[in-house]
């Protein structure tokens, strides 16, 4: 290492594992990906960043499932692309819908409102397969529409808080 008189000092291995481990440290040893356009995941809409899997630990598998269907193409980029990617992936949407609709409601929630907001998931996702024929802005409506629904049974299952990726949503 060459200081900044011009001589040469060798640096402890210990000092540089140090100075390694405090920088991971500071920066909390998350990632944030890079934005991505089209299909795919990352930023898109909204300003948070979408963290990769093991983002929600403490979400039900089916929840789970779901989450990672619907995240990569909420955070694309609005537009033909977005809507072509999504309406291609409602048949796991509908399977994770339904998944989750047919499993127990979680100790946090009342059977009858976890059975209302699970079927209202899946209302909502046939709603946006009715709408993968329809036109730009009807889609988006729809597709709006279980985001905020799925977002309604975290709740319910006790997912809570800023999720990272949907801090500062504008929509």
């Amino acid at each position: 290492m060459t200081l900044l008189d011009g001589s040469c000092e060798a640096v402890p291995m210990k000092t540089v594992l140090t100075f390694v481990v405090v920088l991971a440290a500071a920066c909390g040893g998350k990632q944030t990906p890079a934005a991505t356009t089209g299909t795919g995941a990352g930023t898109g809409t909204g300003t948070g960043a979408h963290h990769a899997g093991g983002e929600h630990p403490d979400m039900d598998p089916q929840m789970t499932k779901f989450h990672d269907v619907l995240a990569p193409r909420w955070h694309a980029a609005k537009g033909p692309a977005r809507m072509t990617d999504t309406c291609a992936a409602i048949p796991q949407f509908k399977t994770n819908a339904a998944a989750i609709a047919n499993s127990a409601a979680p100790p946090s929630a009342e059977a009858a409102s976890w059975s209302t907001a699970t079927k209202e998931l899946t209302v909502s996702v046939a709603a946006l397969e009715g709408a993968c024929t329809a036109n730009e802005t009807e889609f988006e409506t729809a597709f709006e529409r279980v985001h905020t629904v799925f977002h309604a049974v975290m709740e319910l299952g006790e997912v809570k808080g800023d999720h990272g990726e949907h801090a500062g949503h504008a929509e």
